[in-house]
Order: structure tokens, then sequence, then C-alpha cells
């Protein structure tokens, strides 16, 4: 069951265009750490959810890799030359792969910026070509890019921001946690709740606290009952709309939502049974558990 929003305008699910989309020279990580950007955060991870990165029915790790892969190869085989790049793209042979929504676009000059692959980026940012911004031979243009935040900037508090950078080392599993703002935001409600204190910043430091962390944030990639539909969180996808799904407990099986529904609609969990809902519940109890076992040793 899900709840319709409104026809996608082109801002309504993917994050707003963000300022700071800074990258390194190609083959080497040089860069302050920019603290300011939820985008290239460090030289360890980045998120491309605004340039389309997770914009198709099939956006696992193993379909993204090739696709940024061959677009980082082919743009600097051609000498980093934007119109060159978008004629030999146009011509490449991908494996077929629809969009999530067709309205949104995704933007072939989004690729691995490292030989690492350790983060994904604009291929056309000023940093990768000594200070020259390419930016508007991009469909966006180079104001649009420049000038705005994704929602988790202002939406999550520091300390959210915070946890999220701490304990996630992986360019994919960034992207997804960071721009998921009910997840990132709903776990925190329910530590805190517990503890009947906000967590410290300082306190999420700790080896053991931030491998607690990564470790429920892990479920967004690995959850077992995510649904095999066109799913991206807690938003279903079909033609040129989107729609907020909803598990309906009571409909199907006379229980009353859990108290981590949030999360599983996060997850974007598909239960074929009572006994399903209640083993999700068990997990994610278990990772909050672990959590806060670290936490206050």
């Amino acid at each position: 069951m899900t709840d319709q929003i409104s026809p996608l305008s082109q801002s309504a699910i993917r994050p707003a265009l963000r300022r700071v989309q800074g990258s390194p020279e190609p083959d080497m990580v040089q860069g302050a750490f920019l603290s300011h950007s939820l985008c290239q955060p460090d030289s360890s991870k980045s998120c491309g959810a605004c340039c389309g990165l997770y914009n198709w029915e099939n956006h696992s790790r193993q379909a993204l890799i090739p696709l940024l892969e061959k677009r980082r190869t082919l743009f600097f085989s051609l000498g980093r030359d934007p119109e060159n790049f978008q004629r030999a793209y146009e011509e490449e042979e991908l494996p077929p792969n629809p969009k999530l929504l067709e309205t949104i676009y995704n933007c072939e000059f989004l690729g691995f910026l490292d030989g690492g692959k350790k983060r994904v980026g604009c291929l056309l940012h000023p940093s990768v070509h000594e200070g020259r911004d390419l930016r508007d031979h991009c469909f966006y243009g180079k104001e649009i890019c420049s000038d705005h935040y994704c929602p988790s900037h202002t939406l999550l508090t520091p300390a959210e921001k915070r946890s999220v950078l701490l304990a996630i080392e992986d360019w994919y599993l960034y992207g997804l946690v960071i721009t998921d703002i009910d997840l990132v935001r709903e776990f925190f409600h329910q530590v805190q709740s517990r503890l009947g204190d906000s967590l410290r910043e300082e306190w999420l430091q700790d080896r053991e606290v931030r491998g607690a962390l990564g470790d429920f944030f892990a479920l967004k990639e690995s959850w077992k009952f995510a649904s095999a539909r066109n799913r991206l969180g807690k938003y279903y996808f079909s033609q040129s709309e989107y729609q907020v799904a909803r598990i309906e407990y009571e409909k199907r099986w006379k229980i009353k939502p859990p108290r981590f529904d949030k999360i599983l609609l996060s997850l974007e969990s598909e239960f074929q049974s009572q006994e399903d809902v209640f083993e999700a519940e068990s997990m994610i109890e278990g990772k909050i558990c672990n959590f806060l076992r670290a936490y206050e040793k």
C-alpha cells in the first residue's frame, strides 16, 4: 500500500543539488578535509545522489561500479574533453537498466574520481581541471550544481551528520545513508529516548561505538526483508510519480505498527507474514542494543 504524494517535480525526490562537489586530481587524493561538505567530506567516501547515482531500477553496488568506472576511464582517455566524452558515451553499449524515474536526470559526468574507486563525484568540477569549471557542459549547469545543498545539510543535526561521517568509510553505503533523513533521525530518536540524553559527538569517535553504529547503517544495503520492487528508501516509484510506501500491519495481520515502523520503511521492507515483522523488529532491536552497550560501557 502506498500514499501518493504528487506528480513528480524536478526537485521532489531527488535531493536538491548542492554546493561544494570538490574532487581531487584523478589518481591522487590531495584535498583538505571538507568539514562543511556532505558531498565530499573526506578522502574515503562521497555522495553522488543529487546527480542521479541511485536513480536506476537496479542501483545495487554491483550495477553501479562498472558504470562509474566506464565513465571515468572514457572521460580521461579522451583528454577530459566534455564534448568528445558525450559523443563517445552516447555510442557506448550499456547493460539495460531503466531509471526509477524518467523525469529525473542521471548525469553522465558522475564517475569515480580516483583510481582506487573510493569516491564518486563530478568529472567536470574545477578541482579536476586545475581550477577550470566545465560544469556548463552538464544538464544542470554550473550555477545550479554549485549553489545548492541537499536536504540533509539542513535537516540533520551536527551530531546526526557526524555519526554518519564517522561510521561509514564507503561511497556506496554512505550515499544511501546520508540522504535517508528518516533512517538517521529515527535511530537517534530511539537511542536517545532510552538514554534519556542526547548522544555526545565526542563519544561517537570511540572505535566500538563507531563499529556498532556502522553495523546498524549497513542494514541499508543488506536488509533481509528489502523489497524487490522499485524502491529507494521509503519511496516507491511508478512511471512519472513517486509515493511513500506503507506497511498494512493492521489490515494484513491485525497488529499495530511496530515502534520501528519508520526504520522498516527506510529499509524498503516488504513482509510476507507476521513472523517476518517480528523477526525484523528483533534484528533492529539487536543492532540498537549493541550500540547502546558500546556507548555506555
